[in-house]
């Protein structure tokens, strides 16, 4: 298989949003029956039998009786081929949902996290451990965008966070009690493999979630969190505000 470098494409499409499975690995596998079916027809022409006979096992075309030719054997047959996929008219966007139970300081502006559970059906699994490893990394992502990531400029323009010293990004030690479960409830029907793309399933929800969860931890406070990242200023500052107005009046 050649991939990775443009002069073997007529056409680039890109490799972003939730597409590299659905575009990518639909043309892999469209591509893999087109070369079984020139293997079984250039095997039958060479042993003698129907196309439709010729079983492909083990790196070998094999006839009903039991001759077989190594596929090495059949390459000089001109077996290659060329596909592309593309479904431009239909999404193929994950369904599924969030929850989260948080643990707020009203002194301190703390949040804790204590559990955070996502809910994908990604329609069907072709990777396990690297749809976790995405789902995982999307919530962490999330949540750094949601407690810790901040751009921060001053009255000119002028980028103040423009080193990690400064731009706090997560680390495996900050979110411990993450969870994600994968289903496959309903294939897609838009690609062969009836996949759908979970790239962003487990980031998207990540920054109002935890805005709600915050909220409703402060609920006696009046706090309506409506801007991101939940620092413990921030925090501490919502927590405080209506003390704060009772004091006043």
């Amino acid at each position: 298989m050649l991939h990775g470098s443009t002069p073997f494409l007529d056409e680039g499409y890109g490799a972003f949003a939730s597409r590299s499975t659905v575009l990518g690995g639909s043309a892999v596998f469209e591509a893999a029956n087109a070369l079984l079916a020139k293997i079984r027809a250039a095997a039958g022409a060479r042993l003698g039998c129907a196309a439709e006979q010729i079983e492909p096992a083990d790196g070998c075309a094999r006839a009903p009786d039991g001759r077989s030719l190594a596929f090495a054997e059949l390459a000089a047959d001109g077996l290659r081929v060329t596909t592309a996929f593309g479904n431009d008219n239909r999404l193929t966007y994950t369904y599924g949902s969030a929850a989260a139970h948080v643990a707020v300081d009203p002194g301190t502006g703390d949040v804790e996290l204590l559990d955070c559970l996502v809910v994908e059906d990604v329609g069907r699994i072709v990777n396990p451990l690297t749809l976790h490893g995405q789902a995982i990394g999307g919530m962490v992502q999330g949540l750094g965008g949601a407690f810790l990531e901040h751009l921060v400029y001053d009255a000119n323009g002028q980028l103040l966070a423009g080193n990690l010293a400064d731009y706090l990004i997560p680390t495996a030690t900050d979110f411990p009690k993450i969870r994600a479960i994968a289903l496959e409830n309903h294939r897609s029907p838009s690609n062969p493999l009836g996949v759908k793309g979970a790239g962003e399933g487990a980031i998207i929800p990540i920054g109002g979630l935890m805005a709600n969860a915050v909220a409703n931890a402060l609920v006696s406070f009046g706090a309506v969190p409506n801007q991101l990242p939940l620092s413990p200023a921030r925090v501490w500052h919502m927590g405080s505000a209506k003390q704060s107005t009772g004091s006043l009046g």
